[in-house]
């Protein structure tokens, strides 16, 4: 009888949904305290309205929840039950908690009709630390953006049977439903099991068999994969825009101007103005131990130059040479990376909120004159620390190791009061030189193609349920192998 209520009360708010598309509601999305119930309301809104965008038919919440308590139906099994009387293919439901520090989504998505048979298809976890201050504003933005996330994997896996219907012996898509394209037509066997039965192209929704002879109750499955990558490279696309100003050369030349003066502040700068400043214990940690041989190489590089060993009548080793030569590097160019580590970091966590400062930051032009004017300096603008450090060390040893066939020794002569220079190999100063010039090119590129990571949360548990998903029959038994991706 409660069955019978559920589907006549639904009924009446779904009358003029199109069964065409797949009908899509958020059950319950709970918040712990104020600021969280504000932030799930909001979420609620977001995800409403992307669906609507990716061809969902949509009921509001407060529709379905006010249904639900009347009948106090409240547990995922009762939910679940309704959603399969209501007709409703895909649920969303979730909470909201609020730590003060931090604030942890949690959202699940439900598949309601086969081959999902009411599981879930979706788990989706993510804390969001409060430490920057933030307005209304960017609380609708970021929940927007994990709304969006959620629901790009979403429907990268979700399936939407269609049934196949004869009309004047030819086979129509049901609900006059024009799609294009090649399908698999499936059918259910005695067991509930789904078996595939044939294959067909399909024109403006009418069915052309190339494969097998189905017969009987038989559909096809509508996939959203398309949805979902336009989806990701729609909002990835949008929050660029929003947080970063638009690209100018301009910015680029003033990051050339001012790269001799940042490189040479840089061993006091970046530990102090930088990383201690911005409470970037973990960049501070890391400078500390990657910094320290480079600058002693400058030091040192300074202290002996040729000029010097020179005014003392000492013969100067190819050793000498390179090191003065990469100490002017280092000085002009070289502290440049560590100089942008120090910075960028912070700058884009406050992108990554929708706020700050950042005129200066996501221009592709600066990262690969950065990467071509200094040794991984290109990764750390784009703040990739562990890219950024590969190419510091590996590029600097190349450049030293080339500098140094570059670097003829001299030897002092006592009786003429004058110094010899000894011949370079000219074959290893060719090699040296491609192999650097080769490595410089990959990092150049690697950085112009590289994307910041603007994400405003750490995703802390996910599990998305194998697809595509005919491995399920509505016992729950497998019919066919799948895989499955559970992060946490």
């Amino acid at each position: 009888m409660k069955s019978k209520l559920y589907l006549i009360i639904i009924s009446l708010f779904i009358s003029s949904i199109l069964h065409a598309s797949p009908v899509a509601g958020v059950s319950v999305i709970s918040g712990n305290t104020e600021r969280a119930s504000a932030i799930a309301i909001i979420l609620e809104q977001h995800i409403l309205e992307i669906l609507k965008k990716n061809s969902f038919n949509t009921i509001q919440p407060e529709i379905i929840n006010r249904e639900l308590n009347k009948f106090n139906c409240t547990e995922e099994k009762c939910i679940l039950a309704f959603a399969v009387n209501a007709d409703i293919d895909l649920v969303i439901s979730g909470t909201v908690i609020d730590k003060k520090n931090s604030i942890i989504i949690k959202l699940r998505a439900y598949g309601i009709n086969i081959p999902f048979n009411k599981r879930i298809i979706n788990s989706y976890e993510v804390t969001i630390p409060m430490n920057v201050n933030i307005n209304i504003r960017e609380f609708s933005l970021i929940s927007e953006e994990h709304a969006a996330g959620f629901l790009q994997k979403t429907l990268n896996v979700f399936l939407f049977p269609v049934n196949i219907i004869k009309y004047r012996n030819t086979l129509i898509l049901a609900d006059s439903l024009k799609i294009n394209g090649k399908f698999n037509i499936y059918m259910k066997d005695q067991s509930g099991s789904i078996l595939e039965c044939g294959k067909a192209d399909i024109t403006e929704g009418i069915l052309s068999v190339t494969n097998g002879n189905p017969e009987g109750d038989i559909f096809i499955f509508i996939s959203f994969k398309d949805k979902s990558n336009e989806m990701h490279q729609y909002y990835s696309t949008r929050k660029r825009e929003l947080v970063f100003e638009k690209t100018s050369f301009y910015d680029t030349l003033f990051i050339l101007a001012i790269t001799p003066f940042a490189s040479a502040s840089m061993p006091v700068s970046s530990p102090f103005l930088g990383y201690y400043m911005n409470n970037d214990w973990g960049g501070l940690g890391l400078w500390m131990m990657n910094a320290p041989p480079y600058l002693y190489m400058e030091a040192r590089g300074l202290i002996n130059s040729p000029s010097k060993l020179k005014s003392r009548n000492e013969n100067i080793s190819r050793d000498d040479k390179a090191l003065n030569y990469f100490a002017w590097y280092m000085l002009c160019a070289g502290g440049m990376p560590l100089f942008i580590d120090s910075y960028t970091v912070n700058y884009l966590h406050k992108a990554s909120y929708f706020t700050g400062d950042n005129q200066l930051l996501g221009n592709s032009a600066t990262a690969a004159l950065l990467s071509l004017t200094s040794n991984g300096a290109g990764h750390f603008y784009r703040g990739d620390r562990f890219w950024g450090y590969f190419y510091f060390h590996l590029n600097n040893i190349l450049l030293y190791m080339t500098l140094r066939e570059f670097s003829a020794p001299e030897s002092y002569d006592e009786a003429s009061d004058t110094y010899t220079k000894k011949n370079k190999n000219r074959n290893r100063q060719i090699a040296f030189c491609s192999v650097f010039a080769l490595s410089k090119t990959v990092e150049t590129l690697h950085a112009i193609l590289k994307n910041e990571n603007l994400s405003s949360g750490d995703v802390t548990d996910e599990y998305i349920i194998p697809s595509p998903l005919l491995t399920i029959d509505e016992r729950g038994n497998p019919v066919y192998g799948f895989n499955v991706t559970l992060r946490f």
